[in-house]
């Protein structure tokens, strides 16, 4: 998810013809500018395998994972498939040496039995491992923990799910020589996905299942431009998609995302970032002259009085885009006070916390699990390719406008249940600036929102597994203590809001990452994705605790 290049001038105050914001070549750029620097979880429900798996057949036999062979993981993993399948399709990017690597992990929730979810991070580059190996796969090795866990909040509880790197060149999928090189725009991903995905749904057997779609960041551009051409081809045996959750995702220009909130973000949070007044009060000025409060006062009405132009077009004085970029400014100021200030989750301090992945605590790792001979020969990959978390992010994709320009309305229309979320503690896409964005778009007969966002609160249900971990280190006269993955956040965790089949949600205590930080938000909202809530505002318990499909495990 970070990458190697610069954030590019042109996202900064750019006009209605923005390029779709990049936010990791942004982290790129401010991590350089920066200076160096218990008890067992429940066990997620697997589903064992047997020769009665519908999903075992003499096509996908060779792609079968072994639960208990996976390196450095000491607990079985049930039923899973891996490995590369190739892009069969009359306009896919060279399709004979072209391949999409899949872990697809079948799920023992009998609500599933008809239907797929599909993860996929951003970058754009970067793999969906990370998804999987640090957020909502069936076992974490998340930043500061020494071995892979299992996950309680694993998404594999509710359905089947399959953790994909794409587009060709990403992870451990594969690339003909040159092959980015060929891929000019989110169309040319969208026809090599559906190319590999037919080979999927053919090789598994799932014709006429419902997809859906969930990732992170750049996959705001990936996953509506691929649903919109899975939309297109009017076939539900293959592309039968019934919905999408994207999450603090580029779905605009980085002005309207990062620069214009910038300045309220501030203010919000100086309590965390502890920035002098006088530095405040500069940046106060600056967001004035650069036009970003009058733009935000407009962005943020409900409901919105007319389309509105880009920030730039408010500025009262002769600035310049590099004076405007505020967001640059605060980062920088916010480094001085706190030296391990992390971008994607602005609560972090001082030291890093080492990371099997080197991502996305800041701090060292060997960034190699994935890329050992071991782990790619377990996941079938062969031949072996060179891995990287985040890989090439050269790939011509910023020829296609931001989603929320083009392609998100329509898959809104077209399905009537769009999620779209942001983590409250994100300092690269902002709340407020996906709100704006939002706001400025038109769906289902009209634009933005017609009442505030903010009015209803977003509830998550409290991890019933917390209160039996401290009572039992308790009657063993030990410091409480609980594990990665059980800290889960419960109760109230920020605001949501529906209206014409889109769903904003904003969660309390999450950075970048909503499933990592706020696991037990990101399950939540995969629920209601899924149809198993009627709404975010709804009390009660997880649909697989304790009474349902799950027996006595809570989760």
């Amino acid at each position: 998810m970070h990458l190697t290049a610069f954030l590019l001038p042109a996202l900064l105050g750019a006009s209605s013809g923005a390029l779709a914001e990049n936010p990791h070549r942004r982290a790129a750029t401010l991590k350089s500018r920066a200076p160096k620097g218990a008890s067992k979880p429940a066990a997620p429900v697997t589903r064992a395998l047997s020769k009665d798996s519908p999903f075992l057949n003499s096509n996908s036999k060779k792609f079968l994972v072994d639960g208990t062979g996976v390196p450095d993981v000491n607990f079985d993993l049930g039923e899973s498939y891996a490995g590369r399948l190739p892009i069969t399709s009359p306009n896919a990017t060279n399709a004979t040496a072209n391949e999409l690597f899949f872990w697809f992990f079948p799920s023992a929730n009998e609500l599933a039995s008809n239907e797929i979810v599909i993860w996929l991070n951003g970058g754009p580059g970067c793999s969906s491992m990370d998804g999987l190996f640090q957020e909502n796969g069936p076992f974490q090795w998340q930043s500061g923990t020494h071995r892979p866990q299992p996950n309680p909040f694993a998404w594999t509880n509710l359905t089947n799910m399959v953790w994909i790197d794409q587009p060709i060149g990403t992870g451990l999928s594969l690339a003909a020589p040159k092959a980015p090189a060929q891929i000019r725009d989110e169309t040319d991903v969208a026809t090599d996905f559906a190319g590999f995905w037919k080979n999927f749904i053919e090789t598994f057997e799932m014709q006429g299942f419902d997809v859906y779609f969930t990732g992170e960041s750049y996959a705001g551009q990936y996953i509506p431009y691929i649903s919109s051409f899975f939309l297109d081809q009017n076939d539900t045996t293959f592309f039968n998609v019934k919905g999408i959750q994207i999450n603090d995702p580029s779905i605009g220009s980085g002005a309207v995302l990062g620069e214009a909130p910038a300045a309220a973000f501030l203010n919000h949070f100086n309590n965390v970032l502890n920035l002098n007044d006088s530095f405040v009060a500069a940046i106060n000025n600056l967001a004035e002259t650069c036009g970003y409060n009058a733009f935000m006062d407009l962005a943020l009405t409900f409901p919105p009085t007319g389309t509105f132009p880009a920030p730039t077009s408010f500025a009262t004085g002769n600035v310049t885009s590099r004076e405007c970029s505020i967001l640059d400014e605060i980062y920088l100021a916010a480094l001085y006070v706190n030296p391990c200030f992390n971008f994607y989750h602005i609560t972090d301090y001082c030291p890093f916390l080492w990371d099997e992945l080197g991502f996305p605590s800041l701090g060292d790792g060997p960034n190699n699990y994935f890329n050992r001979s071991d782990v790619q020969k377990a996941l079938n990959v062969h031949p072996h390719v060179d891995y990287a978390i985040c890989g090439d992010d050269t790939l011509g994709l910023e020829h296609s406008l931001p989603s929320s320009f083009t392609v998100l309305a329509g898959v809104v229309e077209r399905t009537n249940n769009v999620l779209v979320g942001n983590g409250n503690l994100d300092y690269l896409i902002l709340s407020n600036g996906t709100l704006a964005t939002l706001n400025n778009m038109t769906w289902n007969g009209a634009q933005g929102f017609s009442s505030s966002p903010f009015a209803d609160k977003f509830f998550v249900p409290y991890n019933p597994t917390i209160g039996a971990a401290i009572a039992e280190t308790l009657l063993q006269s030990e410091i409480p203590t609980v594990s990665v993955g059980l800290v889960a956040g419960g109760g109230f965790m920020g605001t949501t809001h529906t209206e014409r089949g889109l769903t904003f949600v904003t969660v309390d205590h999450a950075g970048h990452e909503i499933p990592q930080y706020v696991p037990g938000a990101g399950y939540r909202q995969l629920e209601f994705l899924l149809g198993r809530i009627s709404s975010l505002t709804e009390q009660g318990d997880f649909t697989t605790q304790s009474g349902n499909f799950m027996g006595t495990t809570p989760l």
